[in-house]
């Protein structure tokens, strides 16, 4: 095999001789472009480099017993060469689940002009799926520009793949060099692809007319690379692509950031390097989750205040209920013996209320109020105002930063130290060790908070940690198709249900929970002007 060395010295010489690095090659005769057939991706670059550069070009190795005459050896340009690399690369990648988790750091240089003392560059910790669906933090280009499920559709041709990215463009550019090269690095960027498909990018990137290749390439971090580049024209900056230089895989989508750290992980905020496949659990939640960002179908209510006077039908072991309650719990209203009693937590007859809310965190715990907001959105709005007469006006970013330094407590953000912090709540359950606490407090928030559409996805995901859990779906007591978070616990809540037909039409509706095998149903709730008034 080649040293590094030598690749450098080819990149130098074929730049030389060859400086268009998309031209029609010498193939079949046909016209068209020529590129190694995908047997040929590691034999091509296993050839002797003294041949190579006494013809000024390189040569691969046909897939073939049969000696070919120098006049029919394809020429590989820099690009194709750097393509082959990295495709072999890719290939030995192993395929990953869509859903499977991603832990990335990512190393960016802040916004604005850099003053003394303030650090221009910033690391960041954080998570997606492979598929690029769910983000937390992560994914140096943003949301995936093509859907995972459908990536079996996309032509396994490089040539084809080019075309494909430039029917793509809404504007209809006449440089569709640089669309292309857009479209294929948010692809490589924007999520984890299958190993055979990452390959092909890398040789439509070489197939892109105005490719260029550089070597002693360095990233933000000081790394060493090699990059794919696009020029900058008359309507787009400079891209780049830049790949490690012993590895080829990626490293940066550009010189102001550096992919630092990238494996797979077991879970939502977990650091250890870890292969295993989601489980169900962990699916649904992720679907969840997905639907929370993005509601195909919002709910009839989508928000409420602390103070707001929500009405619940409830039915347990067959009875129904009507209930109401602030959606923060802090009151609570029913009819006794035809009198309407409100309770208010603070009042006598608070220790005899059966409240929805038996046990957890405030209200204002989950759903911390933020006092700089309005401060944050004017300081940005100042800057923007500033952008239209000074283009070096000084970013706001450290001062908004600084508004957020004394932020009001809150839960832990992530699954596993939530699943820890639900579990110190006491609920009254004795199965501590099945993690009977967290699953009551999940009960008890979904049911007597006003939550909606749901609680926050990492809620569920904590819910995905607790041992044994499973996913089943059933049919109500009232006839309604449920996916059924279930517990192995003793005691206490065991299910919490989430209405499936919901779910499937990119709703989040939660239904209610089995309690020592018997249900708790929320049939019905609405907004309503006050205790006793029904919708």
């Amino acid at each position: 095999m080649r040293t590094e060395d030598d690749l450098r010295a080819a990149f130098t010489e074929l730049e030389r001789h060859a400086p268009d690095a998309a031209r029609v090659l010498p193939g079949s005769g046909r016209g068209r472009r020529a590129r190694i057939s995908r047997p040929a991706w590691r034999l091509a670059i296993a050839v002797p480099v003294a041949f190579a550069l006494a013809a000024g070009v390189l040569v691969a190795v046909l897939p073939s017993r049969q000696p070919v005459p120098p006049s029919r050896r394809p020429v590989l340009t820099a690009a194709q060469l750097l393509a082959d690399r990295a495709a072999a690369a890719a290939l030995a990648s192993p395929a990953v689940s869509p859903g499977a988790w991603v832990y990335q750091q990512t190393e960016f240089s802040g916004p604005g002009p850099h003053r003394a003392g303030v650090p221009d560059h910033y690391v960041q910790d954080g998570w997606m799926t492979a598929d690029g669906n769910i983000n937390y933090g992560a994914g140096s280009i943003g949301n995936p520009i093509f859907p995972y499920s459908k990536l079996g559709s996309l032509p396994r041709n490089p040539a084809k793949l080019n075309a494909y990215f430039r029917s793509l463009d809404p504007v209809k550019t006449d440089n569709t060099s640089s669309v292309e090269f857009s479209q294929i690095k948010q692809m490589l960027f924007g999520m984890v692809l299958p190993p055979s498909l990452k390959a092909e990018m890398f040789h439509a990137l070489a197939l892109i007319p105005l490719i260029q290749v550089k070597d002693h390439v360095k990233d933000i971090a000081g790394r060493a690379g090699v990059a794919f580049v696009m020029p900058p024209t008359r309507n787009n900056d400079k891209q780049e692509i830049i790949l490690d230089a012993s590895s080829y895989q990626l490293l940066a989508p550009d010189s102001d950031t550096a992919i630092l750290k990238e494996y797979l992980v077991a879970e939502l905020g977990s650091t250890q390097p870890s292969t295993a496949p989601p489980s169900a659990t962990e699916l649904a939640a992720e679907r969840i989750d997905y639907y929370q960002e993005h509601l195909i179908n919002p709910p009839k209510i989508n928000s409420v205040t602390p103070g707001q006077w929500l009405y619940r039908d409830v039915r347990t072991d067959g009875k129904d209920n009507a209930i109401w309650a602030t959606a923060d719990d802090s009151a609570q209203a029913e009819y006794v013996n035809g009198t309407l009693r409100v309770c208010q937590r603070t009042d006598p007859c608070a220790a005899s209320e059966q409240w929805l809310m038996p046990a957890g965190p405030s209200y204002s715990l989950i759903y911390p109020p933020y006092p700089h907001r309005a401060q944050a959105q004017a300081l940005f709005k100042k800057y923007l105002q500033a952008l239209k007469h000074h283009p070096n006006a000084a970013s706001p970013f450290q001062q908004v930063k600084r508004l957020h330094v004394k932020r009001p407590p809150t839960l832990p953000q992530y699954p596993r130290p939530l699943l820890v912090k639900l579990n110190t709540y006491k609920t009254g359950c004795g199965d501590a060790a099945a993690d009977c606490n967290a699953v009551n407090v999940a009960a008890n928030v979904l049911t007597g908070y006003g939550n909606y559409p749901s609680l926050k996805a990492t809620w569920f995901y904590a819910l995905a940690d607790v041992p044994g859990v499973s996913i089943q779906h059933i049919t109500n007591a009232a006839g309604q198709k449920d996916i059924a978070f279930t517990f192995p616990s003793r005691d206490g809540v065991t299910a919490i249900l989430i209405n499936a037909r919901q779910l499937n039409a990119g709703t989040i509706q939660y239904d209610g929970y089995v309690r020592d095998g018997q249900q708790t149903l929320v049939l019905d709730q609405a907004l309503v002007r006050g205790p006793g008034v029904r919708p």
